[in-house]
């Protein structure tokens, strides 16, 4: 088991969202490959600041047993006025892993060479969204959290699902999204959350098929799944996990 939400209840005030979640019983099992399928008003930011440990239930019981990642790709620790290998080497100190072997992954994997040693406010936003996905999936998680898999150029978008499926195949992997066709490619199994109800499929389609019904017509085309961002997720990017 990796970890596992029995009976709780999680009351969300996130802006304009209002939601309680009331005898909330999820499972991710080790290696499992879970989306969590949400439209705007359902809270998945609550819910994975509760998975993450960065906030505890109303009530109910949190279990786990294995390594858990941030939110990737995440970009709250990242400090504007350090260099993005000044920012990876305070992430390989906090993680207690080898700084320059660190480095070395995150640029390669990122293809962050020309922009490593710039601020991170002077790097285009690319190459900062490459960073922070690298240097997520660099770290030696057993289950990692994805909130967008739209990450950097299109011209990237191959390689960087790629690197996802590597990741998907060495470990668990949630991915909280509203992009039906992304959470199809890299997952198995499905919880479609609703206001206050969350609905686990084993079946990628029949989950798709209940997410469509809970969204309308005009909404899941607002909310693109070709887009650059996933526009449900997008601002949990900039969220204080």
């Amino acid at each position: 088991m990796s970890i596992e939400l029995r009976n709780v209840t999680k009351r969300v005030r996130l802006g304009h969202i209002r939601t309680t979640y009331e005898n909330l019983n999820i499972r991710l099992d080790e290696g499992s490959r879970v989306a969590f399928l949400g439209h705007k008003e359902a809270g998945l930011p609550a819910i994975v600041n509760l998975i993450c440990a960065a906030d505890a239930p109303d009530s109910g019981h949190i279990l786990r047993t294995r390594s858990i990642s941030f939110p990737i790709p995440t970009s709250t620790y990242v400090q504007k006025h350090l260099s993005l290998a000044a920012n990876a080497r305070f992430i390989a100190r906090l993680y207690e892993t080898d700084e320059r072997d660190f480095l070395a992954r995150v640029v390669e994997m990122g293809g962050l060479e020309k922009f490593i040693d710039l601020r991170s406010d002077k790097c285009p936003s690319e190459a900062r969204s490459l960073f922070c996905f690298a240097v997520g999936v660099c770290l030696p998680f057993e289950h990692y959290i994805l909130t967008n898999t739209n990450i950097g150029k299109k011209t990237e978008r191959d390689r960087i699902d790629g690197i996802i499926d590597e990741v998907r195949q060495r470990a668990g992997l949630l991915l909280v999204t509203s992009s039906i066709k992304s959470a199809q490619q890299f997952c198995d199994q499905a919880y479609v959350f609703d206001e206050g109800s969350v609905t686990f499929y084993d079946d990628m389609e029949a989950a798709a098929e209940r997410f469509k019904a809970i969204v309308s017509k005009g909404d899941i085309e607002d909310y693109g799944e070709e887009e650059e961002t996933d526009s449900v997720l997008e601002d949990m990017v900039n969220t204080d996990f």
